[in-house]
């Protein structure tokens, strides 16, 4: 057997999947190029030192910021690597059953699995470290400009380099590990079924509802009602983790129950497009609702953040004047906490602005993966759907109404926890020294809604790529579907 035998199955299985593997190895480049910034920015002499000296008050805290910044970057890259390769596993194990029906042992299959981990790892490396290198000198001259420090000289850190080739490394290798154990579980003919078996929703619905819905209570109630900056301070992040909890149960337990009651409904559901959505959903909710409540989730993270730390930055010089008036500060003493307030206000705002986009881009990947990797699970049910009477336009009617269910959801809980939110990120906000409610709410809404924006211009993209796959499997034939306009 030729050595270059299984790298090159490896590359045609890249080529043959390239719907799912080209997203999937640029949002691996853009990740390794954020992570790249970060660290560079918690490094760079330029942030500190100008020809030998400190450059001014308050760099510590860049530093500081920047480093946790890193750390939290890195983590969230596992996680979201791990769940976007679920994706890719679960679609190429069909494949990998077929090698196995020909005669591949599980050694070979491990063999082209690696060959695919090894291209993807390079791949990322290499132009996730180049994007990096590139965003670092304009993300250095960025926050030179915001902090008001002068223009330094560009460096490339290969302490950054090393961090970045580590964490991915790292990360791939347990990506490889995960896909190997998974082969290694399945028979040949088990895996070529794998992509027609869903999941069954949960038995005991209402044993997760009631327990979600008391948590999400409890966090709103807690946020709604606190007075006091220092115990906001304190409980936020219990509220969060009461949010995240119930979110969770809420989408996976409490979306069944809501198909399962509308199903009931016969008016409702007996017809061709609510047929098909609520049959669909209801067969694999308990995957979706985890999917959705993780949407969800980030969601509210990029407007929490976003919000908060623009707020900090904006209305720092209004926190610093009316310090000084309280404390009579000397213009000289001015000056120094000047520095330190857009120092550290300043930093995290950079800091918010990428892990706002790095969260968003995460939260537009998830949707997706998510919908055209359904999409391909869907085209079998929609054919049997079409040789039974149902039309084309009758399918996109039951896509649309299933995309918006699924859109919308997550985009109605993430505003709604964002309301509920504020007050207690207010009085978070006021422990800082910022009293600009009007600016506070400003920049909330402002945030809002360009989410909002481009959350649907998602929304369309995805919908019209779910309705493409079903099509393609859908149209008796090529002539048909060109003939076929929407």
């Amino acid at each position: 057997m030729k050595p270059t035998f299984y790298p090159r199955l490896a590359w045609m299985g890249i080529k043959k999947n390239a719907r799912l593997y080209v997203p999937y190895l640029l949002s691996c480049a853009f990740m390794a190029a954020m992570l790249y910034v970060i660290a560079y920015l918690a490094v760079t002499p330029a942030l500190y030192t100008v020809n030998g000296k400190v450059n001014g008050s308050g760099t510590s805290a860049v530093a500081m910021t920047m480093s946790l910044g890193s750390f939290v970057v890195s983590v969230f890259i596992a996680l979201f690597l791990f769940y976007t390769n679920s994706f890719l596993l679960r679609r190429r194990k069909k494949e990998f059953g077929l090698y196995s029906v020909l005669g591949m042992d599980r050694g070979a299959l491990s063999a082209i699995l690696f060959w695919e981990t090894l291209l993807a790892a390079a791949f990322t490396l290499i132009a996730g470290l180049g994007l990096g290198l590139l965003l670092s000198y304009v993300s250095q001259s960025a926050l030179l400009r915001l902090l008001s420090l002068p223009a330094a000289a560009f460096t490339v850190s290969l302490a950054a380099i090393k961090q970045c080739a580590i964490t991915f490394i790292a990360i791939f290798a347990l990506l490889y590990v995960r896909g190997v154990l998974s082969l290694r579980h399945a028979q040949g003919a088990a895996l070529l079924k794998s992509e027609n078996v869903g999941e069954k929703p949960p038995k005991s619905q209402w044993l997760l509802v009631i327990p979600g819905l008391a948590l999400l209570l409890g966090a709103y109630y807690i946020a709604a009602t606190i007075n006091d900056p220092v115990q906001a301070m304190l409980l936020f992040f219990l509220a969060v983790i009461m949010v995240i909890l119930s979110t969770y149960l809420l989408f996976i337990s409490g979306s069944v129950t809501l198909c399962k009651t509308l199903q009931k409904d016969e008016k409702f559901y007996y017809k061709k497009r609510n047929f098909v959505s609520l049959s669909s959903l209801t067969y694999r909710m308990k995957r979706n609702g985890a999917g959705l409540a993780s949407i969800c989730i980030l969601s509210t993270m990029v407007l929490v953040m976003l919000a908060s730390t623009a707020s900090l930055y904006f209305g720092a010089e209004d926190a610093i004047n009316t310090l000084a008036v309280q404390n009579h500060w000397h213009p000289t003493e001015m000056a120094g906490v000047r520095a330190e307030f857009f120092s550290l206000y300043g930093s995290l705002f950079f800091l918010g602005i990428l892990l706002s986009v790095l969260f968003l881009f995460a939260t537009l990947l998830m949707l997706y993966y998510k919908q055209v990797v359904e999409g391909y699970e869907d085209a079998s049910r929609f054919a049997i759907m079409q040789r039974v009477g149902m039309t084309k336009r009758d399918i996109r009617e039951s896509v649309n109404a299933q995309m918006l269910l699924i859109f919308l959801l997550p985009l109605a809980a993430a505003a709604l926890h964002l309301a509920f939110a504020q007050p207690m990120v207010w009085q978070i906000m006021q422990l800082f020294g910022i009293q600009n409610l009007t600016l506070f709410l400003g920049v909330t809404g402002a945030a809002l809604l360009l989410f909002a924006l481009l959350y649907c211009a998602m929304y369309r993209l995805t919908s019209n790529a779910y309705f493409r796959i079903c099509l393609l499997y859908t149209s008796p034939s090529p002539r048909d579907m060109r003939s076929s306009r929407m």
